[in-house]
This record gives C-alpha cells, structure tokens and sequence, in this order.
C-alpha cells in the first residue's frame, strides 16, 4: 500500500494531522447532497453549512436528514451561519432580535449537529464595547440553553470590530465558555492586522480558522469577499506563516476552506474540490 505523503495527508510540522474542512458555499452552484459527495471524495473530513444549502434542501420531498448525510460521508459539521446585525439593539428591536436568535437554535436543535454558529460582527453600528460583550454574552446564554457554541467572527469593513484586537477584546469581555473566535484569513489579511497577533489568542478561545487567499483588488472589501476569493497559494495572503502562528499558539481544530469565486464556479466542482484539498494540505509543509 501506496503511504500519502505529508502533503497529500494534511501533517503539520509537527506530524500531527491537519483537520481541514470545507464550507458548502464553496461549490454553490451543486445540489447539497451532491457537494457533502465532492467535499468527502476530496478527502475533507469536515463540513461548514451554509444555511441557505440547509433550507433548501430540507424543502425537499424525502430529505434525509442532516445527521445521518453527514455520518454516511463521514463528515463533521464545523459551522452552520449565522446571526447578523444582533447587537446595539433596544426596545421592541433587541426583543425581536432575541426572538429571532432563540428560533434559529430551535431549528439548529431538531439538526441534531454538534458545530459552532456564527455571529458575525455588525457592519455599521458602532457603540460602547461593553454593551457589545453584554449583547455577545446574552446570545451565548441562549446558545447555552440548545447546547449549542457561538463563535463571534470579525469581519474587515466593521467600523468597530473589523479588526482582531477589538474582536478578541469583544469575547473576551463577554466570557462565556461557549463564546469564541472565528477567525478568516480573508479578514485578516485585508485588515492589515499583524500576523503575529495571531499568537495571542488563547487557542482554546479559537474554533474555527477559515482559510481562503485574496488579491490587491481596487474594490471594496465586501465585494472582494463576496466575488474575488482564491484558492490558497494563488494570492497576498501570507497563508502558511498564518497557520504555522496558530499552531505554534496551540490551536488544534479545523482549518475550514470558504470561497465565494464565479470564476471557480463556472469549472469542473469535482476538480475545484479536489484542488482545494490539496491547496489546503499544502500549507503545513
């Protein structure tokens, strides 16, 4: 029997495995059953959902359900997406938004899946960061109640939490044990953050690392995020000094693959998964 080298297994320095995932918007345009097919045949181990693949497949006539898909491809789900716009609310908005939280973790609880969920920073508001980790922790307490874990992801056109300082600051005020960090090298990248930064987060406070390369694109952030993302090694990004600061920090979870390319779309989704993989792979060597 033929053994896979370290590139091809996915080894970190240190010869532990690398636990690499792929989220399902990266091959939006194929059905969701037919993408948990492509991301396991690549050799992913793990699965970000996206939740309007979710929806849409569970309007299906017959469908299965999520768990036992995932266990039949051997995969784990690292996220499921994700609240937005939920903090510097009050009034009857802070209720609605509450209201709105509590009915996505009932629907996240019938799943029976055992990943994060996301908060993403707001894009616009701005206030008081204390009142930001008091929002923070009451969507963790609900959180707490489905059994569930809430990981708050910093995102790079955020006029106050577009950064990662202030968006560790931000879990680390609300001190929750079920409150984390997502953090995306996209994000991190465009920010202009330093890397070594990135040693400074306790790992137990990091769940998921989503991975994907960018380009010096004359458009704004939210426009390259959402239509220019790359596969690693084809961009600025300085990927493998990233990852090889977060282990060296402890972290040990998945290293999630998240693309939004037309371009890549447009191709072979079969080669695009497989390609990934190997993109993904080829960073800890």
């Amino acid at each position: 029997m033929t053994t896979p080298s370290r590139e091809a297994a996915g080894c970190n320095s240190k010869g532990r495995a690398m636990k690499l995932a792929m989220n399902t918007v990266t091959l939006r345009p194929a059905p969701f059953v037919g993408k948990l097919g492509l991301i396991a045949e690549a050799g992913f181990s793990g699965v970000g959902l996206w939740m309007a693949d979710v929806q849409a497949y569970l309007r299906e006539p017959g469908a299965i359900p999520i768990r036992e898909l995932l266990d039949r491809h051997g995969l784990t789900c690292v996220e499921m997406h994700s609240f937005h716009e939920w903090t510097y609310r009050s009034g009857l908005e802070r209720e609605a938004v509450l209201d709105e939280v509590n009915q996505f973790l009932e629907k996240f609880k019938e799943l029976d899946l055992d990943c994060p969920v996301v908060a993403v920073a707001p894009y616009e508001m701005e206030g008081d960061i204390d009142t930001a980790a008091r929002d923070l922790r009451d969507l963790c307490t609900i959180a707490q109640r489905y059994g569930a874990r809430l990981m708050f992801e910093s995102v790079c056109w955020s006029k106050q939490f577009g950064h990662l300082a202030p968006s560790w600051e931000l879990v680390r005020r609300a001190n929750c044990t079920n409150g984390g960090l997502l953090i995306d090298t996209f994000h991190l990248v465009k920010s202009g953050d330093p890397i070594d930064d990135l040693r400074e987060i306790p790992p137990e406070k990091v769940f998921l690392v989503h991975v994907s390369d960018a380009k010096p694109l004359s458009m704004d952030f939210m426009a390259q995020s959402r239509r220019f993302r790359f596969l690693p090694g084809s961009g600025e990004a300085p990927l493998r000094q990233m990852l090889a600061n977060l282990r060296e920090a402890g972290y040990d979870g998945f290293y999630c693959l998240e693309i939004f390319n037309k371009e890549y779309w447009r191709g072979d989704l079969r080669q695009l998964a497989i390609a990934s993989r190997k993109a993904l792979a080829d960073l800890c060597v």
